[in-house]
């Protein structure tokens, strides 16, 4: 990139802007802003499988969701933001019924997702593995109250298997990126294990959710592996498109 950059300096010394807009493009893709793609008319439908444990008893749901670019304003800060519609069909029905909003603002520095008046930040550029960042950096949320250090009290989200592929089932993407939420936890008292996958070109392919809390220590009556509370969550992209 920086040989590239010379060329075009040397090319503008001269009068020439032809290698202008390739460049841009370079430096663009480098960043990995293909991996959030976002335009208004844009639409993805996940498959929902969502499982919730009580005393060890699963309750288990299943139904379709799709998330569709509604439409884009200006905020108060002269920031480009998309209204995202999410609504939800269950297996057997005909009609969507939508199920909440949220906003998304995208820049050459971040992903910024609000959804229930809180923000979140999905995503930060450029893509690069091992990066760390703190997810609720815009909200009032701490996990960790006891804590002084920032990545201690908040959210650390990380970049894992970036340009990695990622297989679910009989579909595989070429080029992902994961996007691991919290601290990876799986020890016989807790399961913590949530992450995001995005693939070049088409957004978010695949969610997980799973956290469980067991009863394992030695007076536990229900024995080893016992879930006394849990969430699993997956959602799964099925199609995708645009209006």
């Amino acid at each position: 990139m920086r040989k590239a950059l010379l060329y075009c300096l040397l090319l503008l010394a001269g009068g020439l802007t032809a290698c202008e807009t390739t460049y841009v493009e370079q430096d663009r893709a480098a960043l990995g802003l293909d991996y959030f793609p976002i335009e208004i008319g844009d639409y993805k439908i996940y498959k929902v499988i969502d499982i919730k444990y009580q005393f060890d008893i699963p309750a288990k749901d299943s139904f379709e969701m799709r998330e569709l670019v509604d439409t884009s304003f200006y905020d108060q800060a002269n920031t480009l933001q998309y209204k995202i519609i999410r609504s939800i069909k269950r297996y057997g029905q005909s009609e969507w019924v939508d199920d909440s909003v949220m906003v998304v603002a995208k820049n050459d520095q971040n992903v910024i997702l609000t959804k229930d008046n809180t923000k979140y930040v999905k995503l930060v550029f450029p893509v690069q593995d091992n990066k760390v960042w703190l997810g609720d950096a815009f909200n009032d949320r701490v996990v960790n109250p006891l804590e002084t250090g920032p990545y201690d009290r908040k959210e650390p989200y990380t970049y894992q298997h970036v340009g990695a592929p990622f297989k679910y089932g009989d579909i595989t993407y070429t080029n992902t990126a994961t996007v691991v939420h919290g601290r990876p936890k799986n020890t016989p008292l807790q399961l913590d294990d949530r992450k995001e996958v995005y693939a070049k070109g088409i957004g978010r392919v695949y969610r997980l959710f799973n956290r469980v809390v067991y009863c394992n220590d030695s007076s536990c009556p229900q024995g080893v592996g016992f879930k006394q509370n849990g969430h699993e969550r997956h959602e799964i992209l099925i199609t995708h498109g645009s209006r």
